[in-house]
């Protein structure tokens, strides 16, 4: 009877110490977390909250982690902090872009002058003059510019031809830059990795539109003039009869022969004229981007090189591929410096949700809830000692 009152008693001891020592724990949870939870914001839709409010107000269901606002809207937090998710409702978005396409006259003459005979001029309908040619094209967002020369005589006409699109297939060139725009230009990855896509976009952009000049080649009877020293290289080859052009199909070799010969001819005479270009669109292409995601992604890499050089139905991207390292190692120390500066401010800022979808990415899925729930209870027990407001 004595020893069934001292197990009982013992018991009792230590469920209370127990139940003391629960207390105590919870008790340092609350003051070690309450100042961050509370103020901690977070901004979810077009509401910012505390830290605090949010945790309290989670719940995990079947669909996953949900957050219910003060109006009783439910939100996925995936959709908040889900790299992937964010990045195709903004490519969904550039889907609905209404695609516009106007033509810009560029009024050309020759200099009148002795001692400038032999430069041209250009200029517009507003009267604004170009001190060098204008680009032949521009691509922005939804919109698609031409730019048509019309010359002050027959003689003129004919030596700037060449430049409109009947012959140098503009459009198709600003085409191809629209839909690298829906095939992921956009998407992000790692600064080095998008600005290598930004030069590879110019290069799609001017196979897509050798193989416009090629149809317009055949489609006049094989009159050369259609092909324009923008392909040089490949215009030589017809004419020394390495590659012969037929009306069916492209071949593998020839296929080959333009993937090359393009990659080649912006390499040496273009690269250095679009870096500077290149490189502000990789900035700002990455601006809104979370630290990560910047991180390295060559699978997602893979994937939109293969829809950007997948042209007409051929796959270029498997000669390509071969060459992207030339781009990759023109890249130089200041730009490291630069875009090692951006990485470093990006990780400083990151929100509490960017931060959780950086701790996904370094622990894998399975830590991701773990770590949900732990700031869940956390919350829970700041709010039980009263120490959320």
């Amino acid at each position: 009877m004595k020893k069934a009152w001292i197990k009982k008693t013992a018991f009792c001891t230590g469920m209370l110490l127990c139940g003391v020592s629960v207390y105590s724990l919870m008790h340092r949870i609350a003051d070690e977390n309450a100042f961050e939870f509370n103020n901690t914001q977070l901004i979810i839709g077009n509401d910012t909250i505390s830290m605090q409010k949010f945790y309290y107000n989670l719940s995990n269901t079947i669909h996953g982690w949900i957050y219910t606002d003060s109006q009783g809207k439910t939100i996925n937090i995936d959709s908040l902090n889900n790299t992937s998710v964010k990045e195709a409702q903004k490519q969904q978005g550039l889907k609905a872009i209404n695609l516009k396409t106007q033509i810009d006259t560029i009024y050309v003459s020759q200099d009148i002058s002795e001692l400038e005979k032999d430069k041209l001029i250009y200029q517009n309908k507003d009267a604004l003059l170009f001190e060098n040619m204008p680009s032949m094209g521009l691509y922005n967002y939804d919109r698609i510019t031409i730019r048509e020369f019309q010359a002050n005589c027959p003689k003129l006409q004919n030596k700037v031809d060449k430049n409109n699109n009947k012959f140098n297939c503009t459009f198709r060139h600003e085409f191809q830059h629209y839909l690298n725009t829906l095939h992921g230009i956009r998407k992000w990855n790692s600064y080095p990795i998008k600005y290598v896509e930004c030069c590879l976009d110019e290069i799609s952009a001017n196979i897509a539109q050798c193989l416009e000049q090629r149809k317009n080649y055949l489609k006049h009877g094989k009159d050369l003039k259609y092909i324009t020293d923008r392909f040089s290289t490949y215009k030589q080859a017809i004419i020394d009869k390495k590659i012969t052009p037929q009306t069916k199909q492209i071949s593998a070799a020839e296929a080959e022969f333009i993937a090359n010969s393009v990659f080649s001819s912006w390499m040496l005479e273009k690269y250095e004229i679009y870096a500077q270009q290149e490189k502000s669109r990789t900035n700002f292409f990455l601006q809104d981007a979370s630290f990560a995601a910047i991180q390295e992604d060559t699978k997602k890499h893979q994937e939109v090189m293969e829809k950007f050089f997948t042209i007409d139905g051929y796959n270029f991207w498997q000669h390509i591929s071969l060459r992207e390292q030339e781009i990759f190692e023109k890249i130089t120390p200041e730009m490291k410096k630069e875009w090692a500066l951006f990485n470093k401010q990006k990780f400083a800022n990151m929100s509490h949700l960017e931060k959780l979808e950086y701790q996904k990415l370094l622990k894998g899925n399975e830590s991701y809830p773990k770590d949900i729930n732990a700031n869940k209870i956390k919350a829970r027990i700041i709010s039980f000692f009263g120490k959320d407001r």
